[in-house]
């Protein structure tokens, strides 16, 4: 009920969500306020009896919270067209200086009803948990390195890579205290590692449910393992709902924002809009098809020769964005000629 459409209704509603209260501002097609109304508890069923009156004539309009889910899966459940908003885009819009929640619940309700609110993508159900399983694997992994990074603090603060505690004249209660110390981080090293194993192989059960022949693809391609297909898998969704490569590639934060005024233009831009997951997977994996791909490799050390590495780095992860873009749309394995866009000059040589 969300996507790209624009279902026009006779009333449009704006809900302001928090941990707490839920405001709700309801207008017919005048703009006129017809209803409105502050929810603190059980939220559900009053929303639920709230929106049941106007039947399937209102669009809602809401934030991109962290606590969006009930409130979508709710509408999705009653078959209310809706429409999930930019948070920073929305404030940007609403007119005024003061702000409030009746105020911001009022101002999307406009949005709505003009056509001017601005549509993020709403994640599906189905996918939306293993999505959210997938980042918390990266949250345990990213704790375990820093078990074994604190490991290695404590060796240089002891110097333990020369000499033990013992033989370097420390007291007892201080080797005590440092032994444990390691201890700890070794336990929590063990325990996190068993936990990530175990998560992965329930996240690529997933994957074969949800779309084995995507999964199959992606992780069919040298320099793409296991999990970087399921953080492209599950960060990206449904391909359909980017409108080109450009903008997948944009989503995915590998092409820098520029900011122009006036003919001059000046480093800037909002730089941590898009997908922060999917930009740290496009730049592993264009890292890693240096080693895996030798068609690759010697293509990036050319570039590297002619625009530096960084600048080469990046049009390397750029280049694998708009491979994956491609690879999804059309369903089809990655071909080293078309990306490295030797493809049309072999064929342009037969036909001569």
């Amino acid at each position: 009920m969300n996507s790209d459409s624009n279902p026009v209704t006779g009333h449009s509603a704006g809900i302001d969500l928090h941990k707490g209260p839920l405001r709700l501002h309801v207008i017919d097609a005048a703009g006129t306020a017809v209803y409105q109304e502050t929810i603190t508890e059980h939220k559900r069923a009053r929303l639920r009896a709230a929106l049941r009156r106007y039947g399937k004539d209102v669009t809602v309009g809401l934030e991109s919270t962290y606590n969006w889910y009930w409130v979508i899966d709710l509408l999705e459940a009653e078959g209310i067209p809706y429409h999930l908003g930019h948070a920073c885009d929305i404030h940007a819009q609403r007119p005024g200086k003061h702000k409030s929640d009746p105020k911001d619940a009022a101002a999307m309700s406009q949005m709505i009803r003009m056509q001017t609110f601005p549509q993020v993508y709403a994640c599906p159900l189905a996918w939306r948990s293993t999505r959210d399983l997938l980042r918390k694997r990266l949250r345990l992994v990213e704790e375990r390195t820093r078990h074994a990074l604190h490991v290695g603090c404590v060796a240089d603060q002891y110097l333990l890579a020369e000499e033990p505690p013992a033989v370097a004249g420390y007291p007892a209660a201080v080797i005590a205290d440092v032994d444990k110390v390691i201890a700890i981080d070794c336990q929590m090293q063990e325990v996190l590692t068993k936990m990530i194993v175990g998560l992965e192989e329930w996240l690529i059960a997933r994957a074969e449910i949800h779309d084995r022949q995507w999964y199959q693809l992606l992780t069919g391609t040298r320099g793409i393992g296991p999990i970087l297909g399921l953080t492209l898998m599950y960060e990206v969704v449904d391909i359909r709902r980017f409108r080109g490569p450009q903008q997948f590639s944009s989503y995915s934060r590998v092409v820098n924002p520029q900011c122009e005024s006036a003919g001059k233009t000046r480093p800037g831009g909002n730089r941590r809009r898009g997908n922060p997951y999917l930009c740290r997977a496009l730049n592993m994996i264009a890292l890693q098809s240096i080693n895996h791909q030798p068609g690759v490799g010697a293509w990036y050390k050319a570039l590297v020769r002619r625009k530096g590495r960084s600048t080469a780095r990046r049009i390397l992860a750029h280049k694998w964005a708009l491979a994956i873009y491609y690879m999804s749309k059309r369903r089809e394995p990655f071909d080293l000629d078309k990306f490295l866009g030797t493809a049309h000059g072999q064929r342009a040589q037969s036909s001569h």
